[in-house]
């Protein structure tokens, strides 16, 4: 439990992180390259025991860590753009609704039993995560809603929770903090190539200081990650992944409300409500 609390915790810093990008006007490509840089560091540092190339290529999860370290990067992109041109209320949507992959797929694939009451608190997270994060006024200035890209962001979340859980079968070890730092050096290297893409093209200029806010964005990130695999091994996907999307929701909606005076609507409200009772009932599947 102590894993799961605290991946939420770490979770909304990450919201809370990428929020004061935009205050402070960083490059978010360049503070994304630079959160792997300190994610994937950080990682290294807490490793206890170090695979040699030989080790690592036979290591059962690599081939999975090399297409996680890829999704990571590849959705934040898919995030980004969709914002842009759908909003930030349908993008948030889209991301947080894909819990139903994860726990359709700890049911089908990974054999997780369903009761009738887990079920109802399944059901309720969705509404809870409808009112928390659509209830919220649509901050981006588009007069079209681009649906492809929500309904791809849906999608490529979901499959991004998977292959997580996936690695996370894969990896017998007690410390899984050297495969977390190798899925971040994997999205580190994808990350260089679209700064340097950018540099040379000239759509953006070098900034230092998108090192500085990628050092607490990169910290925050690895071990919101680290809880999320260790909260793998204590609960099923039908238990983890409900809860897990609605405590970060709720958490960084109160934050909101705290650090940045975002005003919370009835359905807000509303939501946060429902989400106690969901969580209250997905956690009495026996």
């Amino acid at each position: 439990m102590i894993y799961l609390i605290f991946a939420i915790i770490f979770s909304t810093g990450v919201f809370v992180a990428m929020r004061l990008f935009e205050r402070f006007k960083l490059d978010n490509h360049q503070a994304l390259m630079w959160n792997y840089v300190f994610a994937a560091g950080t990682g290294f540092l807490m490793c206890k025991q170090f695979d040699t190339p030989g080790q690592l290529v036979a290591e059962p999860w690599f081939g999975l860590s090399l297409i996680t370290g890829f999704w990571f990067i590849f959705t934040y992109l898919l995030m980004t753009a969709s914002t842009q041109r759908s909003g930030v209320t349908i993008t948030s949507l889209s991301s947080k609704l894909s819990v139903v992959l994860p726990t359709l797929a700890g049911v089908v694939l990974f054999s997780e039993r369903l009761n009738f009451v887990a079920s109802m608190g399944i059901v309720l997270a969705l509404v809870a995560l409808v009112l928390v994060v659509g209830g919220k006024k649509e901050s981006s200035k588009t007069n079209k809603t681009n649906w492809l890209l929500p309904i791809l962001i849906f999608f490529g979340t979901g499959t991004g929770d998977i292959l997580m859980k996936l690695t996370e079968q894969k990896n017998q070890a007690n410390d899984m903090s050297f495969m977390i730092a190798f899925i971040y050096f994997i999205a580190l290297l994808f990350g260089i190539l679209i700064v340097a893409y950018d540099l040379l093209r000239g759509r953006s200029k070098w900034q230092w200081k998108s090192a500085v806010g990628g050092i607490g964005l990169g910290v925050i990130n690895f071990f919101s990650t680290f809880c999320v695999y260790h909260a793998m091994r204590c609960f099923d996907n039908i238990v983890l992944f409900p809860v897990y999307n609605i405590g970060v929701v709720s958490l960084t909606a109160l934050t909101g409300w705290l650090l940045f005076k975002e005003k919370l609507t009835w359905k807000n409200y509303l939501g946060l409500a429902i989400a106690i009772i969901a969580v209250i009932l997905i956690t009495l599947k026996p």
